[in-house]
């Protein structure tokens, strides 16, 4: 296919790393020959049927779906792929699991038999993840499209489901580099101490429960860097619910672009001890921001993060070794600042705009011309 591109980019409503990977589509589109229109497009999203009225006026070359079973029916995937070229990237493990921390990583969930988030009896019993796993199940083996992988990893958890017999893509996620560069920050512009090493994490609890980020690992882990180094500072950026500042911690809450990007730079370490992830934007932020960082061994990370190259990576909830790779890091302002180039340079290499766009437009075109 030649000339421009009409794609019709279906997301969740609020926001997220999904929600910046789909929202870049719109960013680099207009330099690539790529008219990318953005679904919801209001403060709140669309009905159904007004969706595809709206699309059926946009006459779309292809629809690129993200997350939206956040916003809409589930079942919509079936009736846009009965119409349209579709592509989906999956951006969570959602559409053959659940979210608990527990679904990420778990390759047994054909009935979601053994479950550990249920109760002994609850397991070999219908509930509603065995019920709600086989209602996706349906809708996901009539509804045909190209699935996009962000990582390697989501390329193998998906590929042991029905997901596995559909053609796929891995193309990273991406950020702009340009924007994102390494430079010294204001730490006064973001509320942080002018003196002391300072750790930044980037991510979202939403409730008491919600874990997935490991911020209470983090919590714990840098009370025991606050012993080895009293001057060191935490500062977390995000929606976090029911934590305020104290003893070293300081909580910037939802930062606008400009000064999450000044917080990056004010920074001397990232810090994300995920529990589950995919291939997480806030890490390729910090690399993008010549960071060194410290990350936990799951999901797409290890293909982000190059253990002893770019940052030190841990296992998921060993409190003891996150503290030694913080503590190990921000009294070695040498090693940090190689991890930190090295890093960059990765980025540069795997994960920036271009990178991500030309892959994008090269399967937008071989899909949409297999129907034009």
């Amino acid at each position: 296919m030649t000339g421009e591109i009409r794609v019709a980019v279906i997301n969740q409503h609020h926001g997220g790393g999904a929600t910046a990977a789909a929202q870049e589509i719109s960013d680099w589109g207009p330099g690539y020959g790529v008219n990318a229109s953005y679904f919801p497009r209001g403060e709140s999203p669309e009905t159904d049927a007004t969706l595809q009225r709206e699309l059926d006026a946009l006459d779309p070359h292809l629809i690129h779906l993200h997350c939206w079973y956040q916003s809409y029916r589930y079942d919509l995937i079936r009736e846009l792929t009965d119409r349209w070229p579709v592509v989906f990237t999956a951006h969570d493990p959602f559409v053959v699991n659940q979210y608990g921390t527990e679904c990420w990583e778990c390759y047994r969930n054909g009935l979601c038999l053994g479950c550990p988030a249920l109760g002994p009896l609850r397991r070999w019993r219908p509930n509603y993840r065995i019920l709600d796993r086989l209602r996706k199940r349906r809708v996901n083996r009539r509804s045909p499209c190209h699935v996009i992988c962000p990582s390697q990893w989501m390329e193998r958890r998906l590929g042991r489901s029905e997901w596995g017999r559909l053609p796929t893509t891995v193309i990273p996620y991406s950020v702009d580099g340009d924007r994102i560069c390494p430079g010294p920050g204001r730490r006064l512009g973001v509320g942080l101490p002018e003196t002391g090493p300072v750790v930044l994490f980037v991510g979202n609890m939403y409730g008491a429960k919600d874990h997935r980020k490991g911020l209470p690992d983090l919590l714990d882990a840098f009370d025991a860097v606050r012993a080895l180094i009293p001057d060191a500072t935490l500062a977390i950026a995000g929606t976090v619910e029911g934590l305020s500042s104290q003893g070293g911690v300081i909580v910037l809450g939802q930062l606008d672009q400009e000064r999450l990007l000044e917080a990056y730079r004010a920074a001397d370490l990232l810090v994300l001890p995920s529990l589950g992830d995919n291939l997480p934007v806030t890490v390729l932020e910090g690399m993008a921001a010549g960071l060194s960082v410290v990350a936990t061994r799951v999901g797409g990370i290890p293909e982000q993060v190059v253990h002893g190259e770019t940052g030190s990576l841990v296992e998921p909830g060993d409190r003891a070794a996150l503290t030694e790779a913080m503590a190990s890091l921000l009294t070695d302002a040498p090693r940090r600042a190689r991890y930190g180039a090295a890093g960059r340079a990765r980025f540069d290499a795997l994960f920036t705009r271009e990178v991500s766009a030309r892959m994008h437009v090269d399967l937008y075109r071989r899909i949409a011309g297999r129907k034009s």
